[in-house]
């Protein structure tokens, strides 16, 4: 099976915090792991978004070019996503040639369907900076919560997108001065013409996300303006004939999905326009884009182009009971946190926050610790410690004889935990194959301590207990391996497990021969002390 997997693409303005983690990197990377052990044909593709208002918000304001911010975020994004073990087959770049040539063509595609106007509209125009306002450089009060200072595009505080002139006392976001309308003239998509294909595709694709769906439909209801696809500024894709014209943004972002696969392989028509399934993650604050202008963009175009088939969506994670917030110092960076743990252990403790849903969770430095020692240290690693230095002490992995029916049985749960864990992940329950995977541990933890091998003076009981544990850790090596590689390379190389061939189906075989002795055993998890989370809790208040 052919299968592309995509995460939403980082805005290139500003270092990555543990929020963006949880909802889209690493839920498409445990699944894109697990499909590649599956055996299919799996692409996983990510790209730095490096246009739009917020790249120059932030050139400005640190007096530096886009072109400078866009280049620095995205080196510094490749760095640490390579360091959480994402395995992404591409991190590309929205400014690539690539996505220019593809927004180009979309643009055209759409154009010569009927799918693309012209009109002129009057847009938010800074008589002191002397020049037009486009989305983030206008900031005012939510009509709707009546929070301050937020984007004339988009309430972070609820999360609703506004639309041209909803937000309440605009201002200017580099001098706050009031602007007055000005006309300008733009290219419009036509949105609202996609109505009834974008209610018969969400209605009729059961794997969507009921709730999200819902939620989506209920936009339907209301009514779908045109989208003004082009904004007045100086950085993006150039709109053709127009030099002070730019894509928006949300255009040119997407597309950037097809583009970076583009760049990775002659192959990317096979997963765009043939039998493949297309599965987006993203966080739920971009549900309006990917669930209606994206698919839209799609319809429109044609030219075989594939809607995709799963839009995985997950919630905002904040941070100790509040929303993260870089004006307010209330976040723990990704660099930061890489720089005092495993990433392993942000990977455990982020997927167990994190159902298939849009419910939100809230990262605390206490349940962080709690959920470390307590479960991964405890059950997982407490078991596959105890194993190792048994088998050592019986100088190798002993055949096993007559191996009686509860012998027998916790082999048995090892098919089993194979095949509910790979169900899961397919369900997108990510949360609750990382759970079976932890409850598979406790049951040999279990057996382990009520069969007492150490104390066996029946060689026959001892050997056939050592074994069936030595075929439980060689079966967690490789079900963990989607949701904490580097803890998987280190078991299969303590007990010679060559995880480049190894398939998830191989989960239940006997995977370490008989007769082999392991050495140089170390434990996989280190506890996490009352002392690192108080420094780490002192550090987050100290920036407040």
């Amino acid at each position: 099976m052919r299968i592309l997997v995509t995460a939403a693409l980082p805005y290139a303005n500003g270092p990555l915090h543990l929020g963006h983690i949880r909802s889209t990197y690493l839920p498409a990377d445990i699944y894109a792991r697990y499909q590649r052990l599956a055996g299919n044909e799996v692409l996983y593709i990510c790209a730095s978004d490096e246009h739009g208002t917020p790249i120059v918000a932030t050139a400005e304001k640190e007096k530096k070019t886009p072109k400078d911010v866009v280049d620095y975020y995205h080196e510094r994004d490749k760095r640490e996503f390579e360091a959480l073990g994402f395995s992404m087959d591409i991190f590309h770049r929205t400014t690539s040639d690539e996505n220019t040539e593809m927004t180009l063509l979309f643009f055209k595609l759409l154009n010569e369907n009927g799918h693309i106007y012209e009109r002129e509209v009057e847009r938010p125009y800074c008589e002191h900076c002397k020049r037009f306002l486009p989305d983030r450089f206008v900031v005012g009060t939510c009509p709707y919560c009546k929070a301050e200072n937020q984007y004339s595009d988009l309430c972070e505080s609820c999360g609703r997108t506004l639309k041209e002139g909803e937000v309440i006392g605009p201002k200017c976001i580099f001098c706050s001065s009031t602007p007055v309308a000005k006309t300008s003239r733009h290219h419009f998509l036509r949105l609202s013409s996609f109505s009834s294909k974008l209610q018969e595709w969400l209605t009729n694709n059961k794997s969507l996300q009921k709730e999200v769906v819902n939620y989506v439909l209920n936009w339907l209801k209301e009514g779908l303006l045109d989208w003004d696809i082009t904004r007045n500024m100086d950085w993006g894709i150039q709109v053709p004939g127009k030099e002070d014209m730019r894509f928006y943004v949300w255009f040119d972002a997407p597309i950037g999905y097809i583009s970076s696969t583009a760049a990775l392989t002659p192959k990317w028509e096979d997963f765009w326009k043939g039998d493949s399934r297309i599965v987006h993650f993203i966080g739920k604050d971009i549900v309006y884009h990917h669930f209606l202008f994206w698919p839209a963009m799609l319809m429109g175009v044609g030219d075989g182009f594939r809607t995709p088939d799963v839009i995985a969506v997950r919630g905002y994670l904040n941070l100790e009971h509040r929303k993260f917030s870089k004006s307010k110092n209330w976040f723990v960076s990704l660099g930061d946190f890489l720089s005092a743990f495993p990433p392993d252990y942000l990977r455990y403790y982020e997927t167990a926050l994190t159902p298939h849903s849009v419910e939100d969770a809230d990262f605390a430095w206490a349940d962080f610790q709690k959920r470390i020692n307590n479960e991964l240290i405890a059950a997982l690693g407490n078991f596959i410690h105890r194993t190792l230095v048994l088998i050592q002490k019986e100088g190798e992995i002993p055949q096993p004889e007559n191996m009686d029916e509860e012998d027998s049985g916790m082999l048995s749960l090892l098919t089993e935990a194979r095949d509910e864990i790979g169900e899961a992940i397919e369900r997108f329950d990510l949360r609750g194959g990382q759970e079976k995977l932890i409850a598979l541990s406790g049951e040999f933890n279990k057996y382990l301590s009520e069969r007492e091998p150490w104390k066996e003076k029946d060689q026959k009981r001892r050997r056939n207990t050592i074994y069936a544990c030595s075929r439980a850790i060689s079966a967690l090596a490789v079900l963990m391996r989607p949701f904490l590689p580097f803890t998987s390379d280190s078991l299969m190389k303590m007990v010679g497990i060559k995880n480049e061939s190894i398939k998830w189906e191989d989960a239940d075989k006997e995977l370490i021969p008989q007769g082999y002795n392991v050495a140089n055993i170390k434990p996989l998890f280190e506890k996490i002390s009352d002392e690192r989370i108080s420094e780490q809790e002192k550090k987050l208040k100290s920036t407040v």
